[in-house]
């Protein structure tokens, strides 16, 4: 514990000021209040699961499309400046999209999924080009430590932003006097959630651009061929990973509301508790890929995600749902920081940017095709179907790196850790 205490204190002013707009980030926008109550909103206006999976699917491919974009973008301006302006318009799209109640019926259609989709552009540039960032301000010693830190207050504050979220609605209809499932309370607080956003926009701009420290073999590595392999294979396994992790994501407050009748502050309370369990879990990074290896980390937190998916296909009660869903966002909070460390070692510093949009981009997609198809397979085979299919992709995916990368090979044999950017 002293010795992880001390390398807290190796933090640079820039990656404290990162860490802290990513707080707001996950407190309003990626697990916290907008992850909670979108899909919620979406029913309260009279939609269903399939136009809720369509609304999730075009974001998630719009997310998709624009990462390699945004991972060129911050190789070529910095990566700071893409973040800045991604914030930006994740503010003006979300704004945008909680208005949704106040457009006309024949247009509101269009108006979701092309706000959502906005929306979805600005966390691209934002997501896509904060690993590359936080390469270039840290070193070896402390750098698990800082995605680690990461990784542990995105949940942190989703678990704040989903209690927040679940209790005031209800607090906002009682105030308006309208029926506690009108859409107008959520409206409200979903546009507050965007308005969060804007102290996050000052304290990017308050950061340094990276100044990323190269080693004396730096003028080889910068000439190195574009690792097309490495990059495509990743991508693969980017796709396939995320499938478990996002159908809970995009339809576990979906099942709970529509398929088993769960009130919406239990549903709040069962979505905060499982971002609250992230915390110690995405904690506990530093202390697996010590002893393991960021490998054997990745490989052993995804393969348990199939595990807890399977339960929630069988058992159609909210205890075994809401404790499985929080297995699966403790256990990303494990695997998609060391997922994102070892694609970045393994790639010489010139390539981390691409390498990081090309693996987002595939995230991504992989979020729009099960956000997609998930809410086809609910209206036809129901939400077991989706669970056990969402299962399949996951373990496809580890059993790929796994296999892959489970000796050194090629580019692997280096010890490319040693390497301090």
């Amino acid at each position: 514990m002293q010795s992880y205490l001390q390398t807290l204190r190796l933090f640079n002013r820039d990656v404290r000021l990162y860490l802290a707009a990513t707080i707001l980030f996950g407190f309003s926008l990626f697990g916290g209040i907008s992850s909670l109550l979108l899909n919620l909103y979406l029913l309260r206006l009279g939609y269903g699961p399939t136009f809720v999976g369509w609304v999730n699917a075009t974001g998630a491919f719009s997310f998709a499309v624009c990462s390699l974009p945004a991972g060129f973008m911050g190789a070529r301006w910095d990566p700071r400046r893409v973040m800045i302006a991604g914030i930006g318009i994740a503010i003006i799209g979300n704004g945008l999209l909680s208005q949704a109640e106040l457009v006309a019926p024949g247009a509101r259609d269009v108006f979701v999924i092309a706000t959502n989709a906005l929306g979805l552009v600005g966390v691209a540039l934002y997501i896509v080009n904060g690993a590359p960032y936080l390469m270039g301000v840290t070193g070896t010693r402390e750098r698990n430590h800082v995605f680690s830190m990461q990784g542990a207050l995105f949940p942190l504050a989703g678990f704040f932003g989903s209690f927040v979220g679940g209790i005031l609605p209800g607090r906002i209809a009682w105030l308006m006097n309208v029926a506690p499932h009108h859409p107008a309370p959520f409206r409200h607080t979903l546009l507050a959630a965007s308005a969060l956003l804007i102290p996050a926009l000052f304290l990017l701009i308050s950061m340094h651009r990276p100044q990323v420290r190269r080693p004396r073999e730096s003028v080889e590595e910068s000439n190195a061929p574009f690792p097309m392999g490495l990059i495509t294979l990743i991508s693969v396994v980017s796709l396939l990973h995320v499938a478990g992790e996002g159908a809970v994501r995009t339809f576990f407050n979906v099942y709970m509301d529509a398929g088993l009748q769960i009130p919406t502050s239990l549903i709040g309370t069962l979505m905060a508790t499982g971002q609250l369990l992230a915390v110690p879990a995405a904690l506990t990074l530093p202390f697996f890929t010590r002893r393991l290896g960021n490998h054997p980390t990745v490989v052993l937190s995804a393969i348990c995600t199939p595990l807890m998916l399977i339960p929630m296909a069988l058992l159609p009660h909210w205890i075994p749902a809401g404790f499985c869903f929080m297995s699966i966002v403790a256990l990303a909070a494990v695997r998609r920081p060391a997922f994102v460390v070892y694609n970045q070692e393994i790639v010489p510093p010139h390539w981390r940017a691409t390498m990081s949009g090309a693996s987002s981009m595939m995230a991504g997609l992989g979020y729009s095709v099960i956000a997609m198809g998930g809410g086809y397979i609910i209206s036809t085979a129901g939400y077991p179907a989706l669970f056990v299919t969402s299962a399949a992709f996951t373990a496809l995916g580890t059993l790929i790196f796994w296999a892959y990368f489970r000796v050194p090979r090629g580019e692997f044999a280096r010890p490319t850790s040693s390497n301090p950017s």
